[in-house]
Formats: C-alpha cells, sequence, structure tokens
C-alpha cells in the first residue's frame, strides 16, 4: 500500500504469462479507488514488494535480487549480494522493509540473512548484513523508531537487532519457536504468527510474550493491522481470512466466494494491507488484488 493509500502494488508469478493470460510476470500497481491497473512491469519480481514512506519509490525482490524503482516501473538500484538458488538447495527473499524515515531499506532472505541498505542523497549503499543462524527467517518488521528490526525465524523464534551496527539486540525467550509472520500494531507491539498449533502472540514493549491465542489461519505467515489496530491474519494456501480486533480477544473468519463468473475460482489468499480509510485489500492468487469494505469482496482489475 503507497504512503497516501492511492495505490497498491502486487506481483503475480510466472503462472498465468505461461498460460497465455497475462502479458506480464511481475509487479503491477493499481489505484485503489477505481481499481484500474495504473502500471505493469514484466520484471519477473514475485517475493516482496515494499513502498517508500516518504518518496516515489518501490522496492521489489525475487529470489536474490531487490529493484528499487520507480512507480512507473524506471529501475534505479538493482541490489545483489543474497545467496542465488543451486541445484540443491533454493533461496528467496522473503521480506522486505523500509525504516520509518525512508533512509534504510532491508530485505529478508531464506539463505539466513537480512541485508541493510542505505538510501539517501540520491544513492544506495550496503550496511551491515545481520546473520540470522538456528532457523529460517519468514518476516520482519522495525520498531516505530527505527532503533531495532524484528525479524521472526522459523525454528529460532522471534528476534530483535540493532539495524545501526548490526548487532543481535535480544531475543523473545518466552515466545513460540516456529515463528512465521510479524508485524508491528501500532502500540508499540509486535504482533506473532506462530506455526505451532496455529497460535498469535503480543509482544509487549519490555519484551515479553503474551501466552498466545489459537489462529484457525494454521499458517499465520501473513500478518497486518489496521489503523485502528485491527488485525488481518493470511498464510498457508488458505482461501479464508481471520480478523480480530486490537486485544486479540474477538474475531470474525472471512471465506472468499467460490466463483465468480467470469472471473473464476479466487485461489488462496496471500498477503494483505489495510488503506487509510480501513478498506482491507488481498492478494487472491488467481484474482490479483481483491478489497474487502466489511460487506464484500471487490475484485480489482486483472493483469
Amino acid at each position: 500500500m503507497s504512503p497516501d493509500g492511492r495505490r497498491i502494488a502486487a506481483q503475480e508469478p510466472w503462472d498465468r504469462k505461461l498460460l497465455g493470460e497475462s502479458e506480464t510476470a511481475g509487479t503491477t500497481v493499481w489505484d485503489t479507488a477505481t481499481g484500474e491497473i495504473l502500471a505493469r512491469f514484466d520484471d519477473g519480481m514475485y517475493d516482496a514488494v515494499a513502498w517508500h514512506p516518504h518518496d516515489e519509490l518501490l522496492a521489489t525482490a525475487t529470489t536474490s535480487v531487490v529493484h528499487i524503482s520507480r512507480p512507473d516501473g524506471e529501475v534505479l538500484w538493482t541490489l545483489s549480494g543474497h545467496r542465488a538458488s543451486t541445484r540443491w538447495r533454493s533461496f528467496d527473499i522473503k521480506d522486505l522493509a523500509l525504516h520509518p524515515d525512508g533512509h534504510q531499506l532491508a530485505s529478508l532472505s531464506t539463505d539466513g540473512t537480512v541485508r541493510l541498505w542505505f538510501l539517501d542523497g540520491g544513492t544506495c549503499t550496503p550496511s551491515p548484513v545481520l546473520r540470522v543462524r538456528s532457523g529460517r527467517p519468514s518476516s520482519l518488521a522495525y520498531t516505530e523508531d527505527g532503533s531495532r528490526i524484528a525479524v521472526a525465524v522459523d525454528g529460532a523464534g522471534p528476534q530483535l537487532w540493532d539495524p545501526s551496527s548490526g548487532e543481535r539486540a535480544e531475543t523473545f525467550d518466552d515466545c513460540g519457536r516456529e515463528a512465521m509472520g510479524i508485524a508491528l500494531d501500532g502500540q508499540g507491539r509486535f504482533v506473532l504468527g506462530i506455526g505451532e498449533e496455529g497460535r498469535l502472540q503480543v509482544v509487549g514493549q519490555d519484551g515479553t510474550c503474551s501466552p498466545g491465542t489459537s489462529t484457525r489461519i494454521t499458517v499465520p505467515e501473513f500478518i497486518a493491522t489496521a489503523p485502528d489496530g485491527r488485525i488481518a491474519v493470511s498464510g498457508g494456501k488458505s482461501r479464508s481470512l481471520e480478523l480480530w480486533d486490537a486485544d486479540l480477544t474477538e474475531s470474525s473468519y472471512i471465506d472468499l466466494p467460490e466463483f465468480i463468473p467470469d472471473i473464476g475460482a479466487p485461489g488462496e489468499l496471500g498477503r494483505t494491507a489495510w488503506g487509510p480509510d480501513g478498506t482491507l485489500y488481498a492478494v487472491a492468487r488467481w484474482w490479483g488484488v481483491i478489497a474487502w469494505d466489511g460487506q464484500g469482496w471487490r475484485p480489482f482489475e486483472l493483469p
């Protein structure tokens, strides 16, 4: 979601292009008001996407490469350094995050690293590499003041890192080790998606974890928090979405329609994002971007 809420970007893999159903594979940008496509990049990017909080820049990633582009598709920088897949092992850049002041980009890969990049004065330069060990990093988020990066590590639990020095700050010993997703909740806390039995946990400002709340999303890898504190949870190839209040005390379960004439079946849900007005946007595999207004789903134009 762009900072002003007027545009949203998502990525489609090669499937539809190989099937002849799309002319491009990669990043697409939509107008959130009309659902119309504003730009399509045949860039092959399909792993992660993030908007710059202040400038007209879009960060996109695939396997081991990150692009920093303008919203019209002009690539300003190509960032490499993450390990590329081999015949015996595959790696992917799973998540991207930008520092709240926009001067640093973090890219997280299943190669066990979080690479940091400084964006300043029209330049982009590498900075410390966070070497996450004993697990598979899956998601990350900056704290509100940007002084820490929280990393969800599947197999090792969540960790806090100092983005200036690249040093490990602390671990959260009371949190589940199968940490899949993580998001800042707007109150200085983190919401964690734990793969063990499908749970959500809140990490307080003092670093303590709540006991956890069960979620019907068995692989809660995508977590998004709304301006009013509501929490959207998806993942694990589920065709449903779970919405929680800010205190994780009440939830509702939202299914996608099974089939819409001329559009077909939606496929599983992916990442979600909230607009400033409280509209929830989600990526459905075969529908592209869809919007939930509290009453029903609105499909956007397909690439």
